[in-house]
């Protein structure tokens, strides 16, 4: 790390940096700098000779996204030394390397399938696992999976809550020698807790980091707990703890490491955000009792940046509005980036019908093939898929077999994304194109590291998690979208909240929140309640769009 990198970070950053080898946490809300700080502290420790070859750190994330942000930041502050000195992994696949590696200390068949999402969702729907049920059935199964249990306690578990389709799917992960994302966690567990194993991974690894902390599972943990021995660097912010539904804990583990470490430090100065877009922010921060942001450069934002609020009569004049305004957004500076982001998916239809009508393109962030690195391995292996067959069926699973053999065996979620990338290709081909026209009718991004490049992006709350967008449009702020309508409890709510908060905090210059008098459902057209959120964010607005 060069001087200009110390004088560039904060005080708070820099106390985070040059913080002992020990538990040590940093609370960043959105935009604060936290990946900048991880990446500082490993070129700190690299510095000092703390971290020395052949040990390395290990970062470690919930999610691809973040996993990506670690290794570009890293590269960027330490250059291409950086993956000498730093391996970065997601959780799930740390526990894959760990079960390869190691599974045969506690008697693993080393034919057992590694999890696949598009097996997931299609046995899931084959033992009658719906919309209304799913919730519960996840559950059930992760609660039987919780811990370094073996497998006939999980079993039995699954016979006590009573629940005969996580019974069902069981009993067929079973007799297909899979494993699921529920059972990575449980028998990484299991593999560390044999002492030489446990003791490898301790040796190896001068420091742990963690990133997104609020997200992590109590068994992913447990997981980080077992090889860090107490010498973890954590950072994350409770407030974007949005996971809840996939088994997160953040109140439980925040408390936890409170308890333990030597140092826990807040930031607050906002390096995204414009001053308009972080007073809508502190809105729903001072709700949440979390930290309020102050602006670290407003100079930056001509005119102090803007909060649009947009009433209209239903989700096609909705759609139509927001358009509008992205057109009128990029015709004036066509390198900004738009994100339309939604609570619920089904809210991007007429938005993706207005936006083809008036040939405005866009990058649909729902669709397997969005994700730039998976792209540009179809890309790569296209012509060779082509030329093994004249079989377009024999193409695609040629294709497939290309892409994984430049991917790491451990690495589930690029395995999965391209599993699933590659079957978006078979219902392409389907609808009357080549192989080739399939592939190249995806879009490639101009820079992979870069997944946010100008124009129009299309997401859910969850996918953009960790991105940033110039300006953001959050549509359907009416009452039973936003909060979702299942949200019934108040630990339900709080993290409705939450999610709220994450989709706002995406922003950089502009906001625009909007809300609909009338809503589509199954049942047909039904007035819409504003959300009880509306009133105390559009207070702090700039300009109305209608």
């Amino acid at each position: 790390m060069t001087d200009e990198d110390r004088i560039r970070l904060s005080a708070k950053q820099r106390e985070f940096v040059e913080s002992p080898i020990e538990e040590v946490l940093l609370i960043a809300p959105a935009g604060c700098g936290k990946t900048e700080a991880l990446a500082a502290r490993v070129a700190h420790l690299v510095d000092t000779g703390e971290i020395k070859v052949p040990r390395k750190a290990l970062a470690l994330s919930f999610s691809n996204k973040a996993k990506a942000n670690i290794a570009t930041r890293l590269s960027a502050t330490m250059g291409n030394r950086w993956n000498r000195h730093a391996d970065v992994m997601n959780l799930h696949g740390f526990s894959a390397r760990v079960i390869q590696a190691h599974g045969k200390a506690i008697g693993l068949d080393p034919a057992l399938v590694l999890p696949d999402k598009v097996w997931y969702q299609r046995a899931c729907k084959s033992v009658g696992v719906n919309y209304n049920n799913s919730a519960e059935f996840e559950k059930v199964l992760r609660s039987a999976k919780s811990g370094p249990v073996d497998d006939q306690l999980v079993m039995d578990r699954l016979s006590d809550a009573g629940n005969s389709l996580a019974l069902k799917f069981e009993r067929q992960l079973r007799d297909e020698s899979r494993l699921d994302f529920n059972d990575l966690l449980r028998l990484g567990q299991r593999v560390l807790q044999v002492d030489a194993v446990r003791e490898i991974y301790r040796l190896h690894f001068s420091v742990v980091l963690v990133d997104e902390v609020q997200d992590l599972s109590w068994d992913q943990f447990e997981l980080v707990k077992t090889i860090s021995s107490g010498c973890a660097s954590y950072a994350g912010d409770p407030a974007q703890g949005i996971y809840a539904f996939a088994g997160a804990q953040p109140d439980r583990i925040f408390a936890e490491i409170e308890s333990t470490a030597g140092q826990v430090i807040t930031l607050n100065e906002c390096h995204r955000s414009s001053p308009a877009v972080i007073r809508a922010i502190n809105v729903i921060a001072r709700r949440m009792g979390s930290t309020e942001l102050e602006c670290a450069s407003p100079e930056k934002f001509p005119g102090g940046g803007v909060v649009a609020t947009v009433r209209c009569n239903d989700p096609d004049d909705e759609s139509v509005i927001v358009v509008q305004n992205a057109r009128r957004i990029l015709d004036k500076d066509p390198s900004v980036s738009i994100g339309i982001i939604v609570r619920r998916g089904t809210r991007l239809g007429s938005v993706r019908s207005r936006l083809d009508d008036v040939g405005l393109n866009y990058e649909d962030w729902t669709a397997p093939t969005h994700v730039a690195p998976i792209v540009e391995l179809m890309v790569s292996n296209v012509v060779d898929a082509e030329s093994f067959s004249r079989e377009s069926t024999e193409q695609i699973a040629e294709l497939k077999v290309l892409c994984l053999h430049s991917v790491d065996d451990w690495d589930i979620d690029v395995i999965g994304e391209v599993i699933a990338a590659c079957d978006e290709m078979t219902e392409k081909v389907r609808h009357g194109l080549t192989l080739r026209q399939a592939v190249q009718a995806c879009k490639r991004a101009s820079d992979i590291d870069s997944p946010v490049g100008p124009g129009v992006h299309l997401l859910n709350a969850h996918i953009g998690k960790g991105q940033e967008f110039d300006w953001v449009m959050v549509m359907g702020m009416e009452d039973g979208v936003v909060p979702d309508f299942r949200a019934t409890d108040e630990s339900a709510q709080e993290e409705e909240l939450r999610t709220l908060h994450v989709m706002l905090s995406r922003a950089k210059f502009g906001l625009a929140i909007t809300a609909a008098n009338m809503q589509f459902t199954q049942y047909g057209s039904r007035t819409a309640e504003l959300s009880p959120w509306w009133n105390e964010i559009s207070a702090t607005a700039t300009e109305s769009w209608n």
